[in-house]
């Protein structure tokens, strides 16, 4: 009966644990210290992440938001301007992810008439998924495309300068669920899709594709877990083999 007991207690321990890893596997904040000079390519806080590189350049840039109608949670958020051109910047995971989830917030200040905003989600080089703003689905609705797919997921409210949280959940086949909350309203919206098997993410994008004065995307908070099913597995695992264990030195 002690046995059994320690033997449940042991996979609660294992499994908070492994929770606990889990929220920490992928997780950047701009209120992070390592921002608080300024945001470089060296500028890396949280967990997680390899360095922040340049996807694209041409003629816009990133900054750190602090006042309120960029800043999106805490008291500041990242940036991108548009300027004469365009602006986009990669964060890559130090481990490839099969299957996991991703949040991040996100505030599109931008007239949505030239380019897309929002994100993207790499495997190596090859772009799996993009979703955010964008001219073709108007201001009402998020476009979202993967491989030759392209669709919309429509809110019904006018969706600039919003705070937005994206969700995104995938598994080891490739399949994809996309849910997009108004974090001042109660309206919310989900896709799904499949980008293909044998694909693991290595990379998340944040891209500002428009041009001119004050076209800005601003996001938040990026956080990255594993597939929950597979932490449950693991801590039932490593659980099994502590009362394994325990029963083979009683």
């Amino acid at each position: 009966m002690r046995i059994w007991l320690k033997s449940i207690a042991a996979t609660a321990i294992t499994l908070n644990m492994t929770l606990a890893w889990a929220s920490f596997f992928a997780s950047d904040d701009a209120d992070d210290p390592a921002y608080n000079l300024g945001w470089s390519l060296t500028s890396n806080g949280g967990t997680g992440f390899g360095n922040w590189y340049e996807i694209s350049a041409g003629g816009g840039g990133r900054f750190i938001a602090t006042i309120a109608p960029q800043v999106l949670d805490g008291n500041r958020s990242w940036g991108l301007f548009a300027g004469s051109g365009n602006y986009a910047i990669g964060r890559p995971l130090q481990t490839t992810l099969a299957a996991g989830q991703l949040t991040v917030l996100a505030r599109h200040n931008v007239n949505n008439q030239v380019g897309f905003t929002g994100v993207t989600v790499y495997s190596g080089s090859v772009e799996r998924l993009r979703f955010g703003l964008n001219p073709s689905s108007g201001n009402l609705a998020v476009y979202y495309a993967f491989g030759s797919n392209t669709g919309s997921i429509d809110l019904g409210i006018e969706l600039r300068g919003k705070r937005l949280r994206y969700f995104l959940g995938w598994d080891s086949l490739g399949n994809f669920q996309l849910t997009v909350n108004h974090l001042d309203g109660p309206e919310t919206g989900t896709a799904t899709g499949n980008w293909g098997s044998s694909v693991s993410v290595s990379a998340f994008g944040f891209n500002n594709f428009n041009s001119g004065g004050f076209q800005d995307f601003i996001f938040d908070k990026i956080n990255v877990i594993p597939e929950p099913a597979s932490l449950m597995a693991l801590g039932a695992g490593l659980a099994g083999l502590w009362g394994l264990r325990r029963r083979r030195t009683a």
